[in-house]
């Protein structure tokens, strides 16, 4: 999870599970919705089942580079050929399709939603499902907006602007945007939202100690 949103944290995520598959885990354990044991996930388990491994530090959504560096932004890229993909192997024909994420992948899941939704036949069923993606650009104790801050280096260094849901874009700036409670309002295909009342991660990091 998480997000770089400048040179140096990028840099440093290039060298971990988070920024690369060189670092990853070879095998994950499917749990949980992705669990195949009909006791621990009744609705899903005998579904078709696919973890996009995140690598790109922008919730799937940049596509540019900064030159100085050498980091090339692809997140946009890589949701698109994994999405391309799976079509080819089939996916294409499903009855029913639910794109979730956690974190920053909850995140994700909302910004992609509705073009998730429109890779489909209209007969398709699609939903949406973002478990902890509620991201809130709000003042701090401190009257920053931490958030917003990283967002706006997200947007900028990544140059993710291009990528985010244009029924937001039209009407907000780029970095509103990236904030799902600014995407939400309207996203045309139905999305679930799962997110504690009091975000554990945003209250301690973000609003009393802002380092990500």
């Amino acid at each position: 999870g998480g997000w770089c949103n400048d040179v140096k944290s990028c840099v440093f995520r290039k060298g971990s599970r988070r920024g690369s598959s060189n670092h990853m885990e070879r095998q994950l354990q499917f749990t949980g919705i992705m669990s195949n044991r009909p006791e621990e996930n009744p609705d899903f388990y005998n579904w078709n089942r696919v973890k996009v491994r995140y690598c790109d530090g922008g919730s799937f959504t940049g596509d540019g580079a900064d030159a100085a560096s050498g980091l090339y932004f692809r997140g946009q890229r890589i949701w698109q050929a994994a999405i391309d993909d799976l079509m080819a192997q089939g996916m294409r024909s499903a009855s029913q399709a639910l794109l979730s994420g956690c974190s920053a992948g909850g995140a994700s899941a909302i910004l992609h939603c509705d073009e998730f939704r429109g890779m489909f036949p209209s007969n398709t069923r699609v939903k949406c499902l973002a478990d902890a993606g509620m991201f809130l650009d709000s003042v701090d104790i401190a009257g920053r907006r931490e958030m917003r801050d990283v967002f706006n280096g997200i947007v900028r260094l990544q140059a993710s602007g291009r990528s985010l849901p244009r029924s937001c874009t039209s009407r907000m700036d780029k970095t509103s945007c990236f904030f799902p409670q600014n995407v939400l309002p309207n996203i045309q295909t139905p999305t679930f939202i799962l997110n504690t009342a009091y975000d554990v991660w945003q209250v301690l990091v973000m609003h009393f100690n802002p380092v990500i």
